[in-house]
């Protein structure tokens, strides 16, 4: 019988989340960056409209626990001007086109970040800027440039910086009906010479929100990569012999995925629909 040679598998335990990261795409109507640039204690600050997306798994969707970053996009929409003056002494003016900012190690992934009442935080998070400043300078602030071995008027590309450390990437998270609010407040601060953090300083804040629907995983899913196929046995055995150590070993996953027959339980009259799955019956 097929349900007697399925529980005689071996159980293969995974050793890290079988993770089914999705993407959040971001509300541009509720999305907004600040860009305060300071030089020499004088500062200005623009802001911009944000577009792009952010990708994440939730250690569960109707009940977020736990998240993990796995990448994120933000496109200004507008280009950021800044304008500080020294009066009779001198002026800055800077203007920064195509400004973007990015996940600096895709791939790699962050987290878990526990969820404690919707709300989230993971620190350190690498972030590159891509995007051209302009900028001219006369008077104080051209001549403390040019002790810091710079030019008065340069215009710069962003993308050959090296990442930044974005202090904090926090917010909050909420599920209704498998639709998914992500709203996150990237905070960092970089200084406008490393060598010499005097001289001055962007600081970039704001908030950044976006929903998304989440389908539930397909019935047979059991590694949560969306797909039911060969690599679904091990976990499927798993969840129906130690469902403890099943949640334990694919954390990212639901385990009424194993409900093949859909009575509401995870049990051995799910084995042979599950089969039928695999032998598309």
């Amino acid at each position: 019988m097929r349900s007697a040679l399925w529980m005689q598998s071996t159980v293969a335990l995974a050793t890290a989340a079988a993770a089914a990261p999705f993407v959040v795409p971001v509300d541009q109507g509720q999305s907004v960056l600040n860009f305060q640039l300071c030089l020499l204690g004088r500062c200005d600050t623009d802001s911009s409209a944000v577009s792009g997306s952010t990708m994440i798994d939730l250690a569960t969707v109707d009940d977020p626990q736990a998240l993990w970053l796995y990448d994120f996009h933000f496109y200004l929409t507008d280009n950021l001007h800044w304008y500080l003056s020294w009066g009779m002494l001198g002026s800055f003016t800077a203007d920064a086109t195509g400004l973007s900012l990015h996940y600096a190690q895709p791939g790699v992934v962050l987290g878990p970040a526990q969820v404690l009442g919707g709300n989230f935080a993971l620190s350190n998070v690498p972030t590159n800027a891509e995007g051209v400043l302009a900028y001219h300078a006369v008077g104080i602030p051209c001549v403390a440039l040019q002790q810091a071995g710079y030019p008065c008027d340069d215009t710069i590309d962003l993308a050959d910086g090296n990442p930044y450390i974005m202090d904090q990437f926090s917010g909050t998270v909420s599920s209704q009906n498998r639709i998914i609010t992500l709203t996150s407040s990237p905070d960092v601060t970089v200084p406008l010479d490393p060598n010499n953090p005097n001289l001055g300083s962007l600081h970039v804040w704001g908030t950044v929100r976006g929903s998304v629907y989440v389908p539930p995983y397909a019935p047979g899913d059991l590694n949560c990569d969306r797909l039911v196929n060969v690599f679904d046995i091990d976990p499927f055995v798993l969840a129906l012999s130690d469902p403890s150590g099943y949640a334990s070993a694919y954390p990212t996953c639901e385990i009424l995925a194993a409900d093949v027959n859909g009575d509401g339980q995870v049990n051995v009259f799910d084995i042979d629909p599950f089969v039928d799955l695999l032998t598309g019956l």
